[in-house]
């Protein structure tokens, strides 16, 4: 009866599989007790930095709740009255982050579907109907990057690029920030202009500041308030982000602000329009509060959490995406057991003076933060928040497989009969079943002989695919055949179809591909086999 009911069921397993685990985590993040990491990064990596004689900064990684792993560093000659990590830093378009989450809070009055006239009176209809909110959000709206911020005419660099003397016409507002403030008829005024228009709106990615003033203008109107209060008021009170604010700071001992004269670049003055692109001052811990106010749900569900950090458009890179204000990396190349992309969701942030990063793994419940303050801080952070991912992704790896190895795998057998199952965490990804016996028969054999796999090619694995299940007492996973090694590779990786595979059988409505474990006190005490109707204690 098993192997009829495989063979009518072909997608059970994957012909060309060679261990290709679902989309997703391949096993359950890891956790840490505070006062239990030995995480750590020798100093001397951060001390061979070229960029430490002008540069400040503080980096942050926690698993879970618990922060792990902290260093600063403070530049000669900006030292402040207290750690770094409590000092005020501009984290510019890190800014866009909390920009598009409080539009992902502010679904009760706009929907991100909505195009951005119905919440901005004014803007031209004919050159911006086709432009939705989420458009804007992920930068696929079309428009430019600056608008008048760093327009030329207001620079001394045009004769050096061979550009003719013409009468400048400009308004001379928002030049740059600490420039005359334009008033919102300005601003309207240069969006609603043909040189400014967005261009084929939804055809690809291009990183538009402006079109985060239009967001801003959007959350005023739709909530009858200023962008600023609803930021407090959604975001940083509720995440108890006491020292987050748009106001310029004044104290140069409670925030990084210039004091060498090449600092004069930097940008410091009000934002003002262009706050919900860059214009937000935080500090390290401010930053660290609302990652884990995320990663807690206590700001968005976990369904609204995932949603909002699905990626909506590709870009030139393999290794890259953008979703709605996340710049996603899948970074490939990293020393992992299994190895396999771990998906890294960020946004950057970048002005003359001032850098930052903030950047969320799923897969291992890791928060990161990255700020920094002086000459070199673009290029420090890039290279701050690799180190950082580079040195905790494969520890977290290998701590989520060794508390899987002591949680989960063992022998478990029901009471009175043969039925069994073995399951080990040694190599590979997601939980290996290695032994598999109900009513006298040997499944996980009579599954390869069905699709006609040699036996000594076959992998039946467990894989966390339910991350919702997880922590409740009955932790639901999904079993996936695959092979060793596959016949052959095929066009366009589609040996790899593992997506495809999920719930491919059922028996009286139960699938076949579905374990339980329940758990007492974090223990496991049996799994349940769904479609097979056993449930099988743990006894070792």
């Amino acid at each position: 009866m098993l192997s009829h009911l495989v063979t009518a069921a072909p997608l059970f397993i994957a012909r060309t599989l060679a261990l290709c685990s679902p989309p997703g985590p391949i096993l359950p993040p890891p956790s840490v007790a505070p006062g239990t990491s030995n995480f750590s990064i020798p100093r001397a990596v951060f001390q061979n930095f070229t960029f430490l004689q002008n540069t400040s900064f503080a980096v942050q990684v926690s698993i879970g709740n618990t922060t792990v792993f902290q260093y600063e560093h403070s530049a000669p000659g900006r030292q402040v009255n207290q750690s770094l990590f409590e000092t005020q830093i501009r984290i510019a378009s890190a800014t866009k982050f909390i920009t598009a989450l409080t539009l992902e809070l502010s679904k009760d009055v706009l929907s991100l579907e909505d195009p951005i006239t119905k919440f901005v009176p004014g803007l031209s209809e004919d050159l911006y109907g086709d432009v939705t909110i989420k458009a804007l959000a992920d930068h696929t709206s079309g428009l430019g990057r600056f608008g008048y911020v760093g327009d030329l005419a207001f620079g001394r660099n045009a004769p050096l690029l061979g550009l003719p003397n013409i009468t400048n016409t400009l308004p001379g507002c928002d030049p740059i920030p600490g420039g005359r403030v334009c008033t919102r008829q300005q601003v309207l005024d240069m969006f609603n202009n043909p040189t400014y228009a967005p261009h084929s709106p939804n055809s690809r990615a291009m990183y538009s500041n402006i079109g985060y003033i239009l967001l801003g203008l959007a959350l005023g109107t739709a909530h009858n308030t200023t962008y600023e209060s609803v930021v407090q008021t959604l975001i940083l009170d509720p995440a108890g982000m006491s020292k987050s604010t748009f106001t310029v700071p004044t104290d140069d001992g409670a925030a990084i602000l210039p004091r060498r004269p090449e600092d004069a670049s930097w940008f410091v003055a009000d934002f003002a329009n262009l706050n919900p692109t860059g214009g937000l001052w935080s500090t390290p811990n401010d930053m660290l509060k609302l990652l884990h106010a995320l990663q807690n749900n206590m700001l968005l569900s976990p369904s609204e959490l995932r949603t909002w950090m699905q990626p909506t458009t590709f870009l030139r890179s393999t290794q890259q995406f953008v979703g709605v204000a996340w710049e996603i990396f899948r970074i490939a190349d990293l020393p992992l057991e299994f190895p396999r992309a771990i998906d890294v969701y960020t946004k950057a942030g970048g002005v003359p003076g001032y850098g930052s990063y903030v950047a969320l793994i799923p897969e291992f419940d890791v928060a990161i933060t990255v700020n920094a303050a002086g000459g070199e801080t673009s290029y420090s952070s890039i290279e701050l928040l690799g180190t950082l991912v580079s040195a905790v992704v494969p520890y977290a790896d290998a701590l989520a497989r060794a508390q899987v190895a002591e949680k989960y795998a063992g022998t478990y057998k029901a009471a009175g009969s043969n039925d069994t199952v073995v399951l080990s965490a040694v190599s590979g990804p997601g939980l290996s079943i290695d032994a598999l016996t109900i009513n006298n028969v040997p499944v996980l054999r009579a599954l390869a002989a069905g699709q006609g796999i040699q036996f000594e090619n076959f992998s039946p694995r467990l894989y966390p695919t339910d991350p919702d299940s997880l922590a409740t007492g009955a932790e639901s996973w999904r079993m996936l055949l695959d092979q060793k090694v596959p016949p052959k590779k095929l066009w366009g990786g589609l040996e790899c179809m593992s997506w495809n595979l999920g719930d491919p059988a059922r028996y009286v409505g139960e699938p076949l591909d579905t374990f339980v474990f329940h758990v007492d006190d974090e223990k496991v005490v049996r799994v349940e086999l769904r479609g097979w109707r056993v449930q099988l204690d743990k006894v070792d």
